[in-house]
């Protein structure tokens, strides 16, 4: 632009025709000179890499240096040039960007010679920052600093020079070396698909015949269990609940909006951000819990066990006393959803308990004490315990007095609970009692800076809500559905027969035990699967196990999981979401002070960063470790936390079911071996079963979290930085070691399988013995140092394996000669033993065929007492005292002589033995030693069976003979 003395209003010189590399038009221009003898701009134009003459009355340019739109560093050519000016002489001098020199352009040359001046490119340094940033002369093989007003390349990994562009020695050995390790893998790893495919080629051909199946479809299966789950009863229930949960959060919705407006009005004037909790807060709680209901709870659990009757078996054990009821029998399979929708409500108050722990472990003031915060701990535990029993213990005694205080009380703890949760103890608003606790802090307004004063963070509160409030709902509805079917059951029994009058009369654990001898039940299932082959047994008839792949559950119909189990994955889940949940939300605002915090911390022990501003981005070249922003690392993190959790209980659950198995037909291949001397520390562990299953979950979330942080934090700085100096360190020192141990390691297996072993390692058969003694004295001196790096590898890999399997109890990173000593595995074993000895599928089915034959034998029994008149029923009855003893010894001798073992095992022949006779024939889980011993009591003692015996010893001799 061209302006006239006190002009406001100018037109334009040149370059009116746009951007663009044409010789009428100029892109970028950002060095100008006026030359008033040719009346003639010289301009330097930068995006165009040149510097061209234009003079004002003509219509182009001409060019001075460089060339249109090439850019170079050479004598002919420019980078960037940002300025131009004429010395005295003539001589045009030009100042280009990206290689930081002054230019004197002759006029008797074509060509520029380079005057490097360090002062103008410290000012350039100074005022856009880091030169390296706009060129870095040690390309990405090194980090360029400046000291001195010099660049200084500092080499990544093994590359030297002044540029970083030559490999030093070891980087060439360590490429050989992994083109080396490259080669011996894919030799090995083809040598062995070949060979498989050898030997799949050389196999027979199997034929194969169509077997006719006539398992029903899905389609048949999917409309079957339609039909049989979804029954009017159904339906209504699933109606209600909806209804119910959604005017629950309607209602708390209307509590929390005044809460929510006040403390957003607080925040927009800048005032301490809390509220102030009702009045009705301080009568139905204490320390942050439901106290209200405690009393009620305890007066409905005193009428239970007035209206309980004590059942027992054995003589002079005050049978029908007064006893307190079961809330849930965890052996059976009674009632087993609606155990697990309380225990999964049982999870929220848990969570609260573990968020106060880790509250106070996060403050300083503790004026209660160590051991009395623990006792509080304790009362809490309590607490919960006697508020969910009364529910519990009314489905179990399922009676109509029961049901009816079942239903009462569920009804005031759904309403109490709505104003406790809606007005007293909310998830993410202050009161003003926690934020005292808090040194008058409160963590509220990061929140509202990241969510926003809207409805988002009231929104995220309701759905966090959700299955809470759907727990509660189904117990408040299920609870009079069964006192209706209860009533309705009472109504009906005098068109009952005599025959579902005695089952009426009948116990719930009688009515389980008939019903195990089903032909449908898992337990007959189970027995018949015995007795076919793995390929013969039919497929489950659920529709889950058909949609279900394989390879992550295979569903069973032989086998059903314990209502202990039930329970303690419906907390677990429960609890893994309230986990979640919480630290998605509350965590996320607080990470960008985090993050700051954190850089500062890492470059604390930088040797090589300098004093800057916070604000400034992270350069790599400047710290040990640039820290990526932490928003989508912690997604991330927590994303695959809750990933790895999920797998890892679904593999608990498979294998406690396959340990089951195991244990059923005495496999001791991954469960040591039930012992006598440890029946007391497998009962105590069963006890603590289910709690360690929380507890271990709890810990594992933590470390899984943490190392899953780090895991994706370095991720994310390699994406965005591209170079990470504390990891490239930490590479080069491991990788020559890594490559190294694996280039051995499949040395050894090449040599093993096709040197060393016959038949292709398909034979453990020595081949070649004078080579393989050679090579394993060589390997001898050279294992030792490789056997030191394994060793490091061995406990690092112990720490990485023990945190992913630390939320799992079947596994103990402590080995199979010290797994005992660890708690978690040792409950399991616990559980495992405890749960085989009381549900086994032989045992249950012997004893329901008992119990059934002996029912029916009663109820024939009734059945012809009521068809005689009294005279005959009384002489029916002196008949039969006087016939009963007579039938009982004449069945014990056919019983005895049929079953000659048995007799080893009465009463009398146990009295004359001694005390470690008696223990060696008694303890079925001793060693080898008790069997001998044994054995020697039979031969001793035993006439009676002393050719079944000694048919038995030999039998034993034979085979130890043959094989």
């Amino acid at each position: 632009m061209s302006y006239a003395s006190d002009a406001s209003v100018g037109t334009v010189a040149v370059g009116s025709n746009g951007f663009g590399t044409s010789y009428t038009q100029l892109e970028y221009p950002v060095g100008l000179y006026f030359d008033s003898l040719t009346n003639s701009l010289v301009v330097a134009n930068s995006a165009a890499h040149n510097i061209v003459r234009w003079i004002l009355s003509d219509n182009s340019w001409t060019q001075v240096a460089g060339i249109s739109g090439i850019q170079g560093n050479s004598s002919s050519l420019l980078n960037l040039p940002m300025g131009v000016t004429f010395d005295p002489m003539g001589n045009m001098i030009h100042f280009a960007l990206l290689d930081c020199q002054y230019r004197r352009r002759f006029r008797s040359r074509t060509s520029a010679m380079s005057i490097v001046l360090i002062l103008f490119c410290v000012l350039m340094n100074a005022v856009n920052g880091q030169n390296c940033s706009v060129y870095n002369p040690c390309g990405r093989n090194g980090y360029c600093t400046y000291e001195d007003e010099e660049p200084i390349c500092e080499c990544k990994f093994w590359w030297i020079g002044t540029f970083c562009n030559e490999l030093t020695n070891s980087g060439k050995q360590v490429i050989i070396l992994g083109s080396l390790l490259g080669v011996l893998v894919i030799t090995f790893h083809s040598l062995n698909i070949f060979h498989l495919y050898r030997q799949r080629k050389r196999q027979p051909k199997k034929a194969t015949k169509k077997v006719q199946s006539n398992d029903p479809t899905i389609l048949d299966i999917a409309v079957g269990q339609m039909k049989r789950s979804a029954g009017v009863t159904s339906c209504i229930i699933a109606v209600l609940i909806v209804i119910v949960a959604g005017g629950t959060l309607v209602a708390k919705w209307s509590l929390l909006q005044p809460i929510h407006t006040e403390l957003v009005n607080r925040y927009n004037n800048d005032s301490p951000l809390y509220y102030e909790s009702n009045s009705i807060c301080k009568k139905i709680q204490m320390q942050r819990f439901n106290i209200l209901t405690f009393p009620v709870a305890c007066f409905i659990i005193l009428i239970f066990i007035l209206i309980t009757k004590r059942t027992s078996l054995l003589r002079k054990q005050c049978p029908r006393g007064i006893a307190p009821p079961m809330p849930v029998d965890f052996l059976s399979r009674i009632d087993r959803k609606f155990a697990a929708v309380i225990f999964a409500m049982c999870a929220d108050e848990l969570f609260t308990i573990v968020k106060s722990i880790f509250e106070s472990a996060s403050s300083n003031s503790n004026d209660s004490g160590v051991i009395i915060s623990y006792l509080e701990r304790i009362f809490q535990v309590l607490i919960i315990g006697f508020r969910y029993y009364p529910l519990l213990a009314a489905v179990y005694l399922d009676s109509i007095v029961s049901l009816v205080c079942g239903t009462l009380y569920s009804w005031l703890d759904y309403s109490i609970t709505i104003v406790n949760q809606g007005l007293c103890n909310t998830d993410f608003y202050v009161t003003l009692d926690q934020y005292i606790r808090a040194g008058n802090e409160s963590s509220l307004a990061a929140r509202f800076d990241y969510y926003g004063t809207g409805s988002t963070l009231l929104a995220i509160q309701l759905c966090t809500d959700i299955p809470r409030y759907l727990c509660l709902a189904y117990v408040s509805i299920k609870l009079p559905f069964l006192l209706i079917d209860k009533i309705r059951q009472r109504l009906k029994r005098s068109s009952m027969s005599d025959k579902e009058r005695m089952m009426m009369k009948l116990t719930r654990e009688e009515r389980i035990l008939l019903r195990i001898s089903d032909p449908g039940s898992p337990d007959m299932l189970y027995v018949r699967n015995l007795f076919r082959q793995t390929d013969q047994r039919p497929r489950s008839h659920h529709l889950i196990a058909r949609l279900l792949p394989k390879f992550i559950y295979e569903w069973r119909d032989d086998f059903t999981f314990s209502t202990r189990i039930l329970c303690i994955y419906s907390s677990i889940i429960l609890l893994l979401f309230f986990i979640t949940v919480q630290a998605c939300v509350i965590i996320l605002p607080k990470l960008n002070s985090f993050q700051k915090s954190l850089q500062s911390t890492i470059d604390l022990f930088s040797t090589s960063s300098e004093d800057g501003n916070d604000d400034q981005p992270v350069d790599p070249a400047t710290t040990q470790f640039p820290v990526p922003s932490l928003q989508r690392v912690y997604i991330l993190a927590v994303v695959t936390t809750v990933l790895l959790i999920t797998i890892q209980l679904l593999t608990l659950l498979a294998n406690i079911r396959r340990n089951l198995f195991q244990a059923f037909r005495g496999d001791d291949s991954e469960i040591p071996r039930r012992q006598r001397s440890r029946y007391i520390s497998y009962s105590a562990g069963n006890i603590h079963f289910g709690g360690y299953c929380i507890g271990y979950l709890i810990w594992g979330f933590i470390l899984l979290a943490f190392f899953a942080i780090i895991l994706w934090t370095c991720v994310e700085a390699f994406i965005n930085f591209g170079s990470v100096r504390l990891i490239e360190t930490l590479l080069k020192s491991i990788i020559p070691s890594l490559l190294f141990i694996y280039f051995k390691q499949y040395l050894n297996k090449l040599l093993a399988r096709y040197v060393f072993l016959q038949h292709g390692g398909q034979v453990l058969a020595i081949n070649n013995r004078r080579i393989l003694m050679i090579f394993i004295y060589f390997s001898l001196f050279l294992d030792a140092f490789l056997g030191f790096i394994s060793s490091i590898t061995r406990l690092l890999l112990s720490v990485f394996y023990g945190i992913i399997y630390m939320c799992r109890l079947d596994y103990s990173p402590l080995g199979r000669k010290l797994e005992l000593m660890d708690g978690g595995f040792s409950a399991y074993c616990g559980y495992i033993h405890t749960e085989c000895c009381h549900r086994h599928p032989v045992m249950l089915i012997f004893a329901s065929h008992l119990f059934t034959q002996f029912k029916m034998n009663q109820y024939k029994q009734i059945e012809h007492l009521g068809q005689l008149s009294d005279p005959d029923r009384l002489m029916y009855a002196q008949r039969q005292k006087k016939s009963l003893r007579a039938i009982r010894k004449w069945n014990l001798g056919v019983f005895l002589i049929r079953n000659p073992m048995i007799a080893f095992f009465r009463k009398a022949y146990l009295k004359q033995l001694d005390v470690d006779d008696l223990h060696a024939l008694t303890d079925l889980d001793g060693d080898a030693n008790n069997r001998n011993q044994r054995l020697a009591i039979y031969h001793r003692r035993g006439s009676v069976a002393e050719l079944s015996v000694i048919e038995e010893t030999n039998a034993e001799l034979h085979k130890q003979q043959r094989f």
